[in-house]
């Protein structure tokens, strides 16, 4: 009697909002740039929801933690799962480089209000201000193979936030389509969640810009025929869980975008589909894709380069990142090689053609660094003093919770290979001068480092 008392009580509580005897709160906060001037804030509500209870999205911020002057936003609802639904509120017309706090407020579906976060706006393209940019591929949750490798990256991204400018993940991002094998699909949630709980305390205060990787395609890593619902298929989880400015760059999406940042023109895309013989498109055993057919993304990034070539004056640097290396090193079985042959013929010659000057991908589970390389990745020069061509960075060695890779046999332009947990970080520091670096998030050391001029 008592139990079926407290459950009309909370199913009333739910529905009419007057009171909550297991308020929820927001979870999993993240920021992400929208544009010039414009940033988005996105959070996960849990709870089995009914559809006339969906949380009302609503974001207050200001310049001052203090401030009287708060300015309420109401966002947007979207959800691909019972147990979640997920929120995005824009915040427009923003100061550039300027810090603005910000909380979600209380909704009366039982949600809480949150704490205070803090994000810095991006300063306007062409501020010749150093760029400090954390670069982390195929991280994931800890498990057996990984032996913490995970999170010891996870707390090394935390330690370097104060002093990065935006993080960028390079696909592979929760692996929750490893975990998801052989049990109940609710487990491809709970990973997910998992990880993004975890990296709130980055993702909340700092831009977290993504690209997807194959783990970001379907709920199952061996074929998306294990998904009982096409709610996991076709990058659902991550096209609802992350909010990228592709609709602002005219890219699509999540998959395809780009982003000014000072000194930087950033581009993402997405090598696992849309474009000839792309590994996870219809019919692969991921079977996703054909968002735009096998011609619009690669339309878009011609555009898009051709624009950022022709604006070198103002923003130097342009920064390509996919999920697959197009060159590298082949490493040692059980580890599959990495290159993606079908990428290098589809986005190379764009790379090559308009300059650009690194390319940042994962996937394969180590960090590697190449010297200059012409179109057949043979090397132009064994130094970074203002050669042609694009920097090839492969960058997979964030937790891999299918396990490291070592190498078999290296490439002749290879200058560094790391078998180590970590993650690169790239500074901009003026409009000719830059410097990698990959750290080792179990001794946060840098193992790797070298400086790079480049005359645009």
């Amino acid at each position: 009697m008592l139990f079926t008392l407290f459950i009309v009580v909370q199913c009333i509580s739910l529905v009419h909002g007057s009171f909550c005897i297991l308020p929820r709160s927001p979870e999993q906060m993240r920021a992400a740039m929208r544009g010039p001037n414009a940033v988005t804030i996105s959070w996960r509500t849990g709870g089995n929801f009914g559809k006339n209870d969906t949380p009302e999205p609503r974001v207050e911020y200001s310049t001052s933690k203090t401030s009287t002057d708060k300015v309420t936003v109401n966002g947007t609802t979207d959800n691909y799962d019972k147990s979640s639904f997920f929120h995005n509120v824009a915040l427009l017309n923003l100061s550039p480089s300027t810090t603005y706090y910000y909380r979600i407020l209380a909704a009366p579906t039982c949600v809480r209000e949150s704490g205070i976060h803090s994000f810095t706006t991006a300063p306007l393209a062409g501020n010749p201000s150093a760029v400090s940019i954390t670069l982390v591929g195929d991280l994931g949750n800890d498990n057996l193979l990984n032996l913490g490798g995970s999170s010891r990256t996870m707390k090394g991204l935390r330690q370097v936030a104060d002093k990065t400018d935006f993080f960028v993940h390079i696909g592979d991002i929760s692996y929750a389509d490893d975990y998801g094998l052989g049990v109940p699909f609710e487990f491809y949630e709970q990973s997910w969640n998992s990880w993004q709980k975890h990296m709130t305390e980055v993702t909340a205060n700092k831009f977290y810009m993504t690209g997807p990787g194959n783990h970001e395609v379907t709920c199952a890593i061996l074929g998306d025929f294990l998904c009982l619902s096409s709610n996991y298929k076709n990058f659902s989880a991550y096209l609802h869980r992350f909010r990228m400015p592709g609709d602002e760059s005219g890219g699509y999406k999540n998959l395809w975008y780009s982003f000014d940042y000072g000194l930087v023109h950033y581009v993402i895309i997405n090598t696992e589909t849309d474009f000839p013989d792309a590994p996870s498109g219809p019919g692969t055993l991921l079977n996703g894709g054909n968002f735009k057919g096998l011609t619009g993304q690669l339309d878009w990034l011609k555009a898009d380069l051709e624009a950022a070539d022709g604006n070198r004056a103002q923003v130097p640097w342009i920064i390509v990142s996919g999920h697959r290396p197009f060159f590298g090193s082949l490493p040692k079985l059980p580890a599959l090689p990495g290159n993606c042959d079908s990428c290098r013929t589809a986005f190379d010659p764009l790379l090559q053609q308009y300059n650009v000057d690194f390319y940042v991908s994962g996937h394969v589970h180590w960090y590697e660094r190449l010297y200059p390389i012409d179109a057949n990745g043979n090397p132009i020069a064994y130094n970074y003093d203002n050669q042609p061509g694009p920097i090839h960075i492969i960058n997979g060695a964030g937790g891999a919770p299918e396990g490291k890779a070592s190498v078999k046999t290296p490439i002749s332009a290879s200058a560094k290979i790391v078998s180590a947990f970590g993650f690169a970080r790239l500074e901009l520091k003026d409009a000719s001068n830059a410097r990698l670096s990959f750290v080792d998030s179990k001794t946060m050391q840098e193992v790797d480092s070298v400086n790079i001029t480049r005359h645009h």
